[in-house]
């Protein structure tokens, strides 16, 4: 099965702090990714064009695994995190792709 890479934008919500959302993403958003079945790595990434915030990259088992895992945690067992990460910043889906030379 195709190993699938994900990019969400995170663009910071006015009066909030890119510290303030670096570290929510760096200790509470990153470590559920990470340790969600099919989740073979996430980074993240400074700035994305001229926007104020941070671009996240995902690399899943495979796309299904993706859609499975964030489906259950965003929707079910960790709703409060999303509720948070909509707080600091607006989330964009910027592109779901097939990996070819991973």
């Amino acid at each position: 099965m195709a190993k699938s890479r994900i990019f969400y934008i995170f663009t910071l919500r006015e009066n909030k702090k890119k510290k303030d959302l670096k570290k929510f993403l760096d200790t509470q958003w990153l470590p559920v990714l990470r340790n969600s079945p099919g989740c073979l790595a996430v980074e993240l990434l400074d700035t994305y064009q001229d926007r104020a915030g941070y671009c996240v990259s995902e690399l899943w088992e495979s796309r299904e695994s993706h859609l499975q895992s964030t489906a259950k945690l965003w929707q079910q067992t960790h709703t409060e995190l999303m509720q948070k990460a909509r707080n600091y910043a607006t989330m964009e889906f910027l592109w779901n792709c097939t990996v070819l030379d991973v």
